[in-house]
C-alpha cells in the first residue's frame, strides 16, 4: 500500500488558506491597504523574517526612501487598525474557524492560533513565541528575570507604538467608513446666506437672514415671483455659527490621522457631483442642512417642529425643545445635539454632526471626536453585518452653561 504524501508545507498552506478567507470576506472595509498589508505579513511570515516599517511603508504604502518612522506613524496605526479588523471577523463571519490569523502586538509578522477565547489565543501567541526564540529557563531566577526583561521591552514597544487616542478614535466602527478606503472626504460647514434691504437712495440700511432664502438664485425667484416684496441686493455674504468653527477643531484632529485628502465647502456651495463623489461629513446647525434637510430627515426618525429648535421623535411624538436661544450669564438651558451616519446616494457614507444651538453642535463634535463617547456610540448602534457600515442617528440632550456645552446624555437612538 503505497505511504501518504507528507504535507511539508501544511502550516504555510493554512496561513494562506485563512488570509484567503478573510481577504474574501470583506472584512477589511473597502479600503485595498488592510489586504495589501495583511498579504505581506503573510508572505513575509511564510519567507521566515520579520520586516521593518520602513520596508512596510515602502512596499505595502508606496512611500519614499525617506519616510521616517520616528516621525510617521501610519505604519503602526495601520497594523492596529488590522489587528481590531481580524478581531472583528471572528467574532462574526469567521466564529466558526479552527484557526485564526493574528498579529502579535508590537510585532510586523502574522501567527496562526487556535480560534479560541482571546485569553487563549493571546496564551497561544506567548507559548508560539516561547518556542520561536527557544527559551529554555534553566532556573527560577535566570526565568523571572527574562519574564521581567521580556515585560519591560514589551511595555517600552507597546509606549513607543501605541496609538494615539485621535488614532483609536479614527479606528472605531463610526470613523472606519469614511477613513479606510480611497474616497475623499468633503466637510460640508451650514453657513448663512445673507442679502441687504436698500433704502430709496440705494444704500444698504439692514442684513437679513431668510430660512427660505439661501442663495442668490433664491433672492432672485423670490423678487421675480413677489415685485413688491421690498428692495433687496444680493450681496455675496455668508455667515458661519462660531460654534461650527469650535466644532471642526475636534473633527478635524480625528480627520488629520488620516493619509487621505480632506475638502471643506459650505453648504450653499454645495452641488450634487459633491454628494456622489465624496464621503459628506455635515457640521453645524439643523437650520443649516439647507440642500441636506429633506435628504436627512425623510428617512430619519426624528423631525422639526414649528421652529428649528424643536425635535420630535415621530414614533412616539416626544418633544425636545431647545433652551440656548437665548442664554444669558449664569443661566443653565438644554440644547440638542444630532449625530447621524449612514449610507449615500452613490455607495459613499453621510455623516452628521449637527444641534439645536451651539451648545449641542460642540456637544456632538466633542463626542464623536473622544474615544470615551465613541465607545458608547458602537455600544449604542444597532448591530450589523460584517463589513457593512453602520446606518444610525443618536440625539444627545447637552447641559449647556452661556453658549458653553457642559456633558451630554443619549435621549433618543433609531436605526436607518
Amino acid at each position: 500500500m503505497q505511504s501518504a504524501k507528507p504535507e511539508a508545507n501544511a502550516p504555510q498552506d493554512r496561513i494562506r488558506d485563512e488570509a484567503a478567507k478573510i481577504l474574501a470576506s470583506g472584512a477589511l472595509g473597502r479600503s485595498k491597504s488592510y489586504a495589501r498589508l495583511l498579504e505581506f505579513l503573510v508572505e513575509c511570515t511564510l519567507e521566515g523574517r520579520t520586516p521593518k516599517e520602513h520596508e512596510i511603508a515602502t512596499s505595502v504604502f508606496n512611500r519614499g526612501p525617506d519616510f521616517d518612522p520616528g516621525q510617521d506613524s501610519m505604519v503602526r496605526v495601520y497594523a492596529h487598525h488590522l489587528r481590531q479588523k481580524l478581531d472583528n471577523y471572528y467574532a462574526t463571519a469567521g466564529r466558526g474557524s479552527g484557526s485564526r490569523i493574528v498579529v502579535p502586538k508590537g510585532e510586523y509578522r502574522v501567527a496562526l492560533v487556535p480560534n479560541e477565547s482571546d485569553e487563549a489565543a493571546d496564551a497561544a501567541i506567548s507559548e508560539a513565541d516561547t518556542r520561536r526564540v527557544g527559551w529554555r529557563a534553566a532556573a527560577l531566577v535566570a526565568a523571572l528575570a527574562c519574564v521581567v526583561g521580556v515585560a519591560l521591552g514589551w511595555w517600552l514597544a507597546e509606549r513607543h507604538n501605541a496609538p494615539t487616542a485621535d488614532e483609536l478614535v479614527a479606528a472605531s466602527e463610526i470613523w472606519a467608513p469614511i477613513l479606510d478606503d480611497e474616497t475623499p472626504t468633503l466637510i460640508v460647514v451650514g453657513d448663512y446666506y445673507i442679502f441687504g434691504e436698500l433704502d430709496e437712495v440705494g444704500n444698504v440700511t439692514r442684513l437679513i437672514r431668510n430660512f427660505s432664502i439661501n442663495s442668490r438664485k433664491d433672492l432672485d425667484e423670490y423678487l421675480m415671483f413677489d415685485p413688491d416684496a421690498g428692495n433687496y441686493i444680493d450681496l455675496d455674504l455668508t455667515y458661519l455659527p462660531r460654534s461650527t468653527a469650535f466644532a471642526l477643531r475636534d473633527i478635524l484632529r480625528v480627520l488629520y490621522t488620516s493619509e487621505k485628502p480632506v475638502h471643506i465647502a459650505s453648504m450653499s456651495d454645495l452641488d450634487a457631483e459633491d454628494l456622489r463623489d465624496n464621503h459628506i461629513l455635515y457640521v453645524g446647525y439643523i437650520s443649516a442642512l439647507d440642500k441636506l434637510r429633506n435628504f436627512f430627515f425623510d428617512g430619519s426618525g426624528l423631525a422639526v417642529g414649528e421652529t428649528f429648535d424643536e425635535v420630535i421623535v415621530k414614533e412616539t411624538g416626544k418633544l425636545y425643545v431647545s433652551g440656548g436661544g437665548l442664554p444669558s450669564a449664569s443661566r443653565n438651558y438644554l440644547d440638542y445635539g444630532l449625530f447621524a451616519t449612514f449610507p449615500g446616494p452613490a455607495g459613499n457614507q453621510m455623516m452628521i454632526v449637527a444641534g439645536t444651538r451651539d451648545a449641542g453642535v460642540m456637544q456632538t463634535a466633542y463626542a464623536v471626536a473622544n474615544l470615551r463617547h465613541v465607545r458608547r456610540l458602537e455600544e449604542a448602534a444597532p448591530e450589523t453585518a460584517a463589513g457593512e457600515a453602520p446606518s444610525f442617528e443618536v440625539l444627545y440632550e447637552v447641559s449647556g452653561l452661556d453658549r458653553t456645552n457642559l456633558d451630554a446624555t443619549i435621549v433618543y437612538v433609531g436605526e436607518r
